[in-house]
């Protein structure tokens, strides 16, 4: 049987190797971008997990004399992963990338260069798409119920505390938040945003630093509809879910939501009254889709090329925020 074999350079996010116990077909094998002292802690808080690994002292040793076929890239700083990744591409290695997997345009467009010539793998950690309940509301929209859509309101918002950072550098600032809200409508209305034009405020941020408390973002999608995104660090942390996200999406037909975290839905379309509507389970799930399809060559719900749209999207918001005016999307993906 084909094992895939990981590797993980960093742990600051969602780190795959959690999810290891649940894996068929994968295991982790080699270690990197964490101190010695740091992997001893990992073999001894999860020793089913990395009994047989290898730690490196850099990058560069794992992808040299590592097992690794999939590098997982959850490193110290955003701004540095992406030239991370173009190592381990160049290297002929499948990769997996906290999100955002780049911090400027630039960077995004030279990432993908590298993804087209090294023909591997590489996806992001942007999974929300995989809950049932986006499949179940995905499949009214394509149903027609609502009509045609005309707008949609997306909201990601997280409780505050004071180790995040407030340096925009380490985590990629507030559209490390935002990525989800414009996976799950890109996913759900199956249209592409057109232009975008972002905000963003340091109000009420408690320390010194450059930490985003909260962005708007107003977009035009591909069929002239119009979206909204509301992203904060403003989640109570009594409330009773950690992300309390939201999606609403008006058609010309109707109307279906998502909200408080996603534990209330409705669709309301036409004179009938509003009613429930059910969970879809997607085919497949993450990682086990990502694992699949590097040793089988199977589809996974989310795409390479849903990646790359993912972050240009966000980056094109910052660039908004930044230069104060609309920025329209030049969709790198479809750029040789």
């Amino acid at each position: 049987m084909n094992i895939l074999n990981i590797g993980l350079h960093g742990v600051a996010g969602h780190q795959i190797f959690r999810h290891i116990p649940q894996l068929q077909r994968a295991r982790i094998t080699d270690v990197a971008g964490v101190s010695k002292s740091e992997y001893a802690v990992l073999k001894s808080d999860f020793p089913d997990v990395f009994a047989n690994t290898t730690w490196h002292p850099e990058l560069e040793t794992m992808l040299d004399q590592g097992a690794a076929t999939l590098i997982s890239f959850c490193s110290s700083r955003r701004d540095g992963q992406c030239a991370e990744a173009i190592c381990a591409l160049e290297a002929g290695r499948h990769v997996l990338l906290e999100k955002p997997m780049a911090t400027s345009l630039e960077d995004l467009s030279t990432l993908h260069k590298a993804w087209k010539q090294a023909g591997t793998e590489l996806r992001t950690m942007t999974t929300m798409i995989y809950d049932p309940c986006f499949s179940g509301m995905k499949a009214i929209v394509e149903s027609g119920a609502v009509g045609e859509v005309v707008q949609c309101y997306g909201m990601k918002s997280y409780p505050f505390y004071d180790w995040r950072p407030q340096d925009r550098g380490i985590d990629g600032g507030i559209i490390q938040s935002m990525i989800h809200a414009v996976s799950f409508i890109r996913y759900v209305t199956g249209l592409e945003f057109s232009e975008v034009f972002m905000q963003d405020t340091g109000q009420g941020n408690p320390l010194e630093g450059d930490l985003q408390m909260a962005a708007n973002l107003a977009g035009r999608l591909s069929n002239g509809a119009l979206t909204s995104i509301v992203c904060n660090y403003c989640n109570p942390p009594g409330i009773g879910f950690w992300g309390n996200e939201q999606l609403r999406v008006h058609g010309t037909g109707g109307m279906i939501e998502l909200t408080d975290g996603l534990t209330r839905r409705s669709l309301a379309c036409a004179d009938a009254a509003p009613e429930t509507f059910p969970d879809i389970a997607p085919e497949t799930s993450y990682p086990q889709d990502l694992v699949d399809c590097i040793l089988d060559g199977t589809p996974t719900l989310l795409t390479g090329a849903d990646s790359f749209h993912n972050t240009e999207i966000v980056l094109c918001a910052a660039r908004s925020a930044a230069i104060g005016q609309p920025v329209k999307i030049s969709a790198i993906v479809n750029k040789s």
